[in-house]
C-alpha cells in the first residue's frame, strides 16, 4: 500500500503539444518548422541513464535558431513555450483521478523534467485547476535537476517526508520515470498506450485502466 503518489506531467497527466508546430504558430521564418525539430532533437537527447544536469532552455533555443540561421531573442522563446504548453490536453481522466486520490489523503508530488521558465509551468498547472492537488509541485528546471537523477527523486521525497518504500512513481517513460525511481528505491507504475514490459517497472497499466489501478494501490480501506 502507498501513501504517496509522485507523478511525471507530460504524456501522463497531460497530452503535448508539438514544439515545431507551437513555434511555426508564434514565429514568421520560414525555418521555424526546422528549428522547433532540433530544439525537440536537442531535448529528447537530454532524456538519458546518465542525464544529471539540468540545461539553461535559452542555450537550446539559440543554438537551434543559429543552426538554421534565424535571430532569436528571449521574448520569442516565451512565446513559443507559452504555445506549447497551452496547445496540451488534460486526458479525460486526470482531474477525477486526481481529486480522488486527494480526498482519500493520499500525498500527491508532482515532478516533472521542463525545458523553459518555472512560472510559465506553473501558471498553466495553475490555470488548468491541478495545483489544487498537490502537496508539492517540482520542475526540473526549478531544482536544477532532470529525472532520472537520484537527486530529483530525493527533492521531491524529502519535500513532504515520505519514505521510498511507500512511494510510487507514475509516469510514462521508461528511463527518466521508472529507471530514475527505482535507483532510489521507489516502487513504479508504468503508464503505456499498448501492452509492453519494461524491466524498471513493477507495474503496468493502459493508460484507461490508470484510475482504476492507481485507486487499488492506494486506498488504504
Amino acid at each position: 500500500m502507498y501513501n504517496t503518489v509522485i507523478f511525471d506531467y507530460g504524456n501522463t497527466l497531460c497530452k503535448m503539444g508539438n514544439l515545431a508546430q507551437s513555434l511555426e504558430a508564434v514565429c514568421s521564418s520560414t525555418q521555424a518548422v526546422k528549428v522547433g525539430k532540433l530544439i525537440e532533437l536537442y531535448i529528447r537527447q537530454l532524456y538519458q541513464p546518465n542525464q544529471v544536469s539540468h540545461p539553461e532552455w535559452e542555450s537550446i533555443w539559440r543554438l537551434a535558431f543559429a543552426t538554421h540561421g534565424v535571430p532569436f531573442h528571449t521574448e520569442l522563446g516565451i512565446q513559443h513555450l507559452e504555445h506549447f504548453i497551452r496547445s496540451g490536453e488534460l486526458y479525460p481522466y486526470t482531474h477525477e483521478l486526481l481529486s480522488t486520490l486527494k480526498s482519500q489523503g493520499t500525498k500527491l508530488v508532482l515532478l516533472s523534467n521542463v525545458t523553459g521558465n518555472t512560472d510559465i509551468f506553473q501558471q498553466d498547472l495553475e490555470r488548468r485547476e491541478l495545483a489544487q492537488y498537490f502537496d508539492r509541485v517540482i520542475w526540473s528546471c526549478e531544482i536544477g535537476y532532470r529525472k532520472p537523477s537520484e537527486q530529483a527523486f530525493q527533492i521531491a521525497l524529502n519535500s513532504i517526508g515520505s519514505h521510498a518504500a511507500h512511494t510510487l512513481m507514475v509516469g510514462d517513460n521508461p528511463i527518466s520515470d521508472m529507471q530514475g525511481a527505482k535507483s532510489i528505491g521507489l516502487s513504479t507504475l508504468l503508464v503505456a498506450d499498448q501492452h509492453k514490459i519494461c524491466p524498471h517497472s513493477d507495474h503496468v497499466t493502459l493508460r484507461d485502466n490508470l484510475r482504476e489501478t492507481l485507486i487499488k494501490l492506494t486506498n488504504p480501506l
